[in-house]
């Protein structure tokens, strides 16, 4: 995965051979971890020893920019306007980090390629300008990556931990109302967690004002490099040491600040929720907060999992998300993303997807949901019968020749270039162009197809006002290839509408296209057939690298160019649906299992897997359909148009639930 390349080690770690101390790391206690083995809240366990992994290795990458940089020399003059207006708020020089670290009267020494060895006796820097400009961004990278997760943390912490905790206070003083004992121990502890909140809403914007001021010394910092490429003078370089010591004396500011923050969250604040709340209703307060957390986010903290836990503990944290969001199909989005704990660190290939399509569950919503085909499916060219169907059996065997025999008749092509991709690496196995000059015939595995597979296909775009490609479902540059057939399509739907039409007359139970079981495409700009991904391989193609559509999931293979469009993959349901995104204008609801509308969240009516029971009315799938659904107050769900056609039989402007019975006024259902 792209994302999982911070979670390789650094190659500039200080050790004792560079003349730097290393760090002792922080963990989270023991005997806290054990308190809450059983409790849904040691997922918040989990990520706490990821922050504070990751900014243990941040203060490691900034320790080595900070001793590459002390072989710089501190007299130089800097020029009055830069120095001015880079270093003026950057901080103090007097503080002993910064003292301490002053360079020797020797001439500074500056390579742009690979340091000489270091001695174990002396060690002596030198100044690696490409060293620490990687450095630099290594670091700003990884700073990133912890913003964002501490700021989904601490938001969930605001908006849902303190709020549920003194929501139940207020429901104990309520149902108490004796004299003595628990009415006074009550409002003891109302009075204690509003003081808490206090506390950690000020903690909270303390360490807000920390992560934004690093985020502008960062800034300072590339441009301090890029000052110096255009300007390669030892008063630049000066200035890239000033910034880089204002950096190590701001990150150990946040790292202290944050890791007692972290630990006062596990001695009083979960301790306390621990305490008032049920298993059940915390498990309830994980699964809300995790509900708005969106694919990209969980992707984030996944991330941050695999480069700052030891494998053991990794592990035991996507143990504990999977019983956490049981139920769901999160699972399978681990899988799919790469993210299972059994390959989370050697799946590199993969790319990761960081989006879908489609609402699931009320008046606003449209399940667009995948097929729940095995993602272990092979492709096949029509060339091939027995030996490459991969598992299909002997039914699928008969099938695949009734194809052949189908299209005996039918001129057959190669594609104009075919990509494999083995051990990471895609390479090109048949060029038709360099072929037809030695006149030599394609190998067995090059697939063949038809013309009309091979030609683009075109739609008239309503934004565009104009031709583009693509079909009639989505607009974009490519073709999927059917996993079980081979055969090429625009898309999912329009295989699914070729079926419906007979276009296999002999046999119309042939298998549904499954986006997940996708393993190649087609270019519609240079004809080349290649393994999926975000944009074309072909360095000749007309594309210049250009993206097949503005929105890629790379786990469901969806495409969609549409400008207007809004569409987001839900991490739980692992489909794509319409929509901002969750914590936007969708929730996850654990229990039902579905995407939910924001405003119609805290009103809406459980019911467990709601969607996976097929529409009472037409008896078709909810959860797969691409049509529109409709909720009632009762909480069942069907389609939009067969609750139309429903309510307009209903007499005397009433309805009645056809699983609960219950009676509603028609408008209002």
């Amino acid at each position: 995965m792209e994302t999982k390349s911070l979670g390789k080690e650094s190659a500039f770690l200080p050790d004792r051979e560079s003349g730097i101390e290393p760090r002792a790391r922080a963990f989270s206690d023991l005997s806290t971890k054990r308190l809450f083995a059983e409790c849904a809240l040691v997922e918040i366990i989990h990520l706490h020893d990821c922050l504070r992994g990751a900014l243990h290795k941040i203060q490691l990458d900034v320790d080595s920019l900070v001793y590459t940089a002390s072989a710089i020399q501190d007299d130089y003059p800097e020029p009055k306007a830069t120095k001015k207006s880079t270093l003026a708020d950057q901080g103090s020089d007097d503080s002993p980090s910064i003292s301490s670290l002053k360079g020797s009267d020797n001439d500074i020494k500056i390579s742009t390629t690979a340091t000489a060895p270091i001695s174990r006796l002396t060690p002596m820097p030198i100044f690696d300008m490409q060293k620490a400009s990687d450095l630099s961004t290594s670091v700003a990278s990884r700073f990133h990556l912890i913003w964002s997760v501490f700021q989904a943390h601490s938001g969930a912490e605001d908006e849902f931990i303190w709020p549920a905790l003194k929501k139940k206070i207020e429901s104990t003083k309520r149902s108490d109302p004796s004299p003595g004992g628990t009415t006074s121990s009550s409002k003891k502890c109302g009075c204690e967690s509003n003081l808490e909140q206090e506390s950690y809403e000020e903690d909270h914007a303390t360490e807000e004002a920390l992560f934004k001021q690093i985020n502008a010394t960062l800034r300072r910092l590339n441009g301090s490099f890029r000052y110096y490429h255009a300007n390669p003078q030892p008063a630049a370089v000066s200035i890239i040491k000033k910034v880089i010591l204002v950096l190590k004396e701001q990150t150990d500011g946040l790292t202290q600040h944050l890791e007692v923050h972290l630990e006062k969250e596990e001695t009083q604040c979960l301790p306390m929720i621990k305490m008032h709340l049920t298993n059940d209703e915390i498990s309830t307060l994980v699964g809300q907060i995790m509900g708005k957390r969106s694919a990209e986010m969980m992707g984030k903290i996944l991330n941050l999992a695999v480069c700052s836990l030891p494998a053991d503990e990794r592990e035991d944290m996507v143990k504990c998300l999977k019983k956490a969001m049981g139920g769901t199909f999160f699972e399978k989005w681990l899988t799919m993303g790469g993210w299972d704990s059994s390959s989370v660190v050697e799946d590199d290939d993969d790319e990761s997807s960081q989006s879908s399509a489609s609402s699931a569950s009320k008046t606003k919503s449209s399940a667009n949901g995948e097929d729940s085909g095995s993602d272990k499916s092979v492709s096949v060219g029509r060339k091939r019968t027995n030996s490459s169907m991969g598992g299909g059996g002997s039914e699928m065997n008969a099938k695949q020749a009734r194809v052949q025999n189908h299209s005996i008749n039918v001129k057959m092509r190669n594609p104009s270039r075919y990509y494999t991709k083995k051990h990471g690496k895609i390479s090109c196995v048949w060029n038709s162009m360099e072929a037809k000059k030695v006149s030599s015939a394609p190998s067995n595995d090059v697939p063949e197809f038809t013309q009309m597979e091979l030609v683009p296909t075109f739609h008239y775009s309503e934004t565009k006002h104009r031709m583009v490609l693509g079909c009639d479902h989505y607009s974009r540059s490519c073709k999927l290839r059917h996993p079980s057939t081979g055969k090429l399509v625009t898309c999912r739907l329009c295989s699914d509408e070729e079926r419906l039409q007979h276009a296999y007359p002999y046999d119309d139970s042939l298998p549904v296209l499954d986006r997940h079981a996708v393993k190649e495409i087609l270019c519609m700009k240079c004809g080349s057939v290649q393994p999926a991904g975000s944009k074309c391989v072909n360095a000749d193609c007309d594309s210049d690298g250009a993206p097949f559509a503005k929105y890629i999931c790379t786990i469901c293979n969806l495409y969609d160019d549409d400008e207007n469009k809004k569409i987001y993959h839900c991490p739980y349901c692992n489909v794509c649906r319409k929509g901002e995104g969750l914590g936007i204008d969708f929730r996850h609801c654990m229990r039902c299992n579905a995407c939910i509308d924001m405003e119609e969240y805290d009103t809406h009516v459980c019911i467990t897997q709601r969607l996976q029971d097929n529409c009472s009315i037409c008896n078709e799938s909810m959860f797969e359909s691409t049509e529109p659904l409709r909720g009632m107050k009762c909480g069942h769900v069907m389609h939009l148009n067969c609750f139309n056609e429903y309510a307009s039989r209903c007499h005397f402007g009433r309805i009645t639930c056809p699983i609960c019975k219950q009676v509603f006024d028609t408008l209002r259902g």
